[in-house]
């Protein structure tokens, strides 16, 4: 069977379950680059106990070790469902397989050809019950097995089984599952009903004869309600239909919010499918986005990533899933003022490095994490971008004290006052050595992030003090540091470090503290885009080797958006197609040709930024229609782009443009629409449209 070249297992998600698809329709033992197909959940873990191997953290040659008060919480592979076709007593394999993901849909669509037996395959993984869903329609009656078994195919050291101990049933296919802090029940079911029944160790299977066959498969546990496996004949009560209507409406509401349209096939189904992951993967009970929840995707895990699945979601009027993110923190503060508190004896708000669900600690022995702190200038971000977009204010006065708690402990523990004024002491940089460095430029402008959105939101609110004021003036003197950083050329990453890396466009964006349009700004993109010469953009730190870093392109395009270089932004992007999978995700590393991982969210929140920047930016004051089109372009357009306040519909050709604008904010707002150097200004009350239009 020849698969294409990028091919990988197709992820589907609902924020609580995340399963992986392989290319008979259903979950294989095949691994394509570092996965088979498996269920994960949302913050469910390996007990530490039963854990023996951590990718990319932790020797492989030597016994995994685990630090007093924090875990590695690698998320646990729980079950597996599969099928076999027979031909009497023969197995059929499978000859060949046509695939197709619709984002909009959250449905796989398979062709599966088994030679004598053909037949499409429809799966999908319910938009809000933990139910795996794949239809099976065959060119002739079948003998068909179903499948389900605990756990891992193989136990090859690195999947190991996770369980304190599993109880399958003896004449069914269902079970229970033990992983410590969770329990579970699995269940199958089949329609039409089985006619028979089998088992081999763990797993077990159910048969029937047929041409159209549904198999439902359900993961549940006490998070989610009573360990019965039974539930699952309530789950699909109402049968395929209703819950296929169910499921569709719930996708199609989704996308229904805001699209975009671009001349390139491939990125367009980038986009979309993306916008399917971001949601697919945002926990339905923390709010918090992680970079995914598989356990390769740093295991659910939330870090400073999640700003950039906010700010993709925000930018395409996804505010209620923006608005979640944000609320993460709300949810998790006891956890961040004990971590500020106890570990570095500040008052205020610290969040810990990389953290669970429920704001626990989780990188295991690397203590030192607790020392890269740019991850809080990120959230601060998500906090202040929610009310730059959306206008709210009784939001920004909720959130408010948040922005004060961060600013208090960066102030308290983070700025240091020297023979130099203010600057920030030895903490680890964006390479996360345990060797700190002095004003790292991430860290650096992570601290003046914070202390500006305090001030500027206490002034927004009328709350401005005597703390809020020294905020400015502090933020002010870190930038004299971070002006000190630059050596003509670019920002270096850091007092000790002459080299670029992150740190060096980290200040421009994600940070936004030094403006793109900036001569450093300008000359620090193309000395980073120099680094890699046409090639793959990677993270700075490894300018001589094929290591791509396909976050960094969508960082770098960003920045090269905003600096209205649309020719660069689409080259950048381009680039980084090798690192994309069949169904639309992305690598966070691609090295010697081989990924490291696939839907890794960062990366793909950092490119459909910078694709968004390329159709609409706020630049100066001014909403910006299609400042950074590549010249090959002949049309651009989008649904319902938010930008200050305003839902923005525009279409652009060589001729001309045409936009309308509604105010989805509670108060009226003026607003200076620009293409080109044509600016509109728009006086549109709460709720009120305008179209405006312009020639090319």
């Amino acid at each position: 069977m020849q698969l294409p070249k990028n091919y990988y297992h197709c992820f589907l998600g609902n924020g609580t379950d995340a399963v992986l698809i392989g290319p008979t329709g259903s979950m294989t033992s095949d691994k394509f680059s570092v996965d088979r197909g498996n269920w994960y959940k949302s913050d469910r873990y390996y007990p530490e106990d039963k854990l023996v191997m951590v990718a990319g953290r932790f020797p492989v040659d030597k016994k995994l070790e685990h630090a007093e008060g924090s875990g590695w919480y690698d998320a646990a592979p729980i079950g597996r469902t599969w099928y076999t076709l027979l031909d009497g007593e023969s197995r059929l394999e499978l000859q060949n397989t046509d695939q197709k993901f619709v984002p909009q849909e959250g449905t796989l669509y398979s062709k599966v050809d088994y030679g004598t037996v053909k037949g499409e395959v429809e799966t999908w993984l319910h938009a809000t019950k933990s139910v795996l869903i794949e239809r099976y329609t065959f060119d002739k009656e079948v003998d068909f097995q179903a499948w389900i078994g605990a756990g891992v195919w193989v136990d090859d050291v690195w999947d190991t089984d996770p369980f304190y101990s599993v109880d399958m049933a003896d004449d069914a296919a269902e079970g229970h599952y033990d992983l410590g802090e969770t329990e579970g029940v699995f269940a199958l079911r089949l329609d039409p009903a089985p006619t028979g029944f089998g088992k081999e160790g763990r797993d077990r299977r159910v048969s029937v004869r047929g041409k159209t066959i549904t198999k439902y498969f359900m993961i549940s546990d006490n998070r989610q309600g009573a360990l019965d496996p039974k539930l699952i004949d309530k789950l699909i009560a109402s049968g395929y239909d209703a819950l296929r209507t169910e499921h569709l409406k719930f996708w199609s509401d989704y996308f229904a919010i805001s699209s975009i349209s671009i001349p390139d096939a491939t990125f367009q189904y980038f986009y979309d499918a993306s916008m399917y992951h971001f949601k697919a993967m945002q926990s339905v009970v923390s709010g918090g986005i992680p970079v995914n929840n598989l356990r390769r995707t740093w295991s659910s895990h939330i870090f400073w990533d999640s700003y950039f699945m906010q700010r993709a979601q925000l930018e395409a009027n996804h505010k209620h899933e923006a608005l979640e993110a944000c609320r993460f923190f709300q949810r998790t503060l006891p956890q961040a003022e004990r971590h500020a508190r106890e570990e570095f004896g500040s008052e205020g708000i610290k969040w810990d490095w990389e953290i669970t669900h429920d704001g626990r600690k989780a990188y295991g022995t690397l203590l030192h994490m607790k020392f890269q702190v740019h991850n809080n200038g990120s959230y601060a971000n998500e906090i202040m971008g929610y009310y730059q977009y959306t206008q709210d204010k009784a939001y920004l006065a909720e959130f408010y004290p948040i922005l004060r708690g961060l600013a208090t402990f960066f102030m308290k523990s983070i700025v240091e006052k020297t023979e130099r004024g203010y600057e920030i002491g030895y903490l680890v940089g964006v390479h996360e050595s345990p060797v700190k460095v002095r004003n790292d430029g991430i860290n650096l402008t992570g601290t003046i992030a914070i202390l500006r959105h305090c001030a500027n939101a206490a002034k927004i609110l009328g709350l401005e003090d005597a703390f809020t004021a020294e905020c400015l003036v502090v933020a002010d003197e870190l930038m004299k540091i971070m002006d000190s950083l630059y050596n003509g050329k670019f920002f270096k990453a850091s007092d000790d470090q002459e080299h670029i890396n992150m740190s060096s466009i980290g200040p421009i964006f994600p940070m936004s503290v030094i403006k793109p349009m900036d001569p450093r700004a300008i000359s620090t993109a193309d000395a980073y885009m120099d680094l890699y010469g046409g090639r793959q953009i990677g993270d700075g730190n490894h300018s001589n080797s094929k290591r791509a870093f396909p976050w960094s392109a969508g960082v770098l395009g960003a920045i090269l958006a905003w600096q209205n270089r649309g020719d660069f932004v689409w080259e950048v992007i381009q680039a980084a197609e090798p690192s994309m999978c069949t169904f639309g995700g992305m690598t966070e590393v691609m090295e010697n040709g081989e990924w490291n991982m696939q839907y890794f969210g960062t990366a793909q929140g950092a490119v459909c930024i910078a694709i968004h920047q390329m159709l609409l930016q706020v630049q100066n004051g001014h909403i910006e229609l299609f400042p950074a089109l590549p010249s090959a372009w002949e049309t651009a357009s989008f649904d319902n782009l938010l930008a200050e306040g305003l839902s923005v519909t525009a279409k652009w050709t060589k001729d001309s443009v045409e936009c309308t604008l509604r105010n989805d904010a509670n108060v009226p707002l003026t607003r200076d629409i620009l293409y080109g150097k044509q600016p509109i200004t728009v006086e549109l009350a709460p709720g009120a449209e305008r179209t405006v239009t312009w020639a090319s």
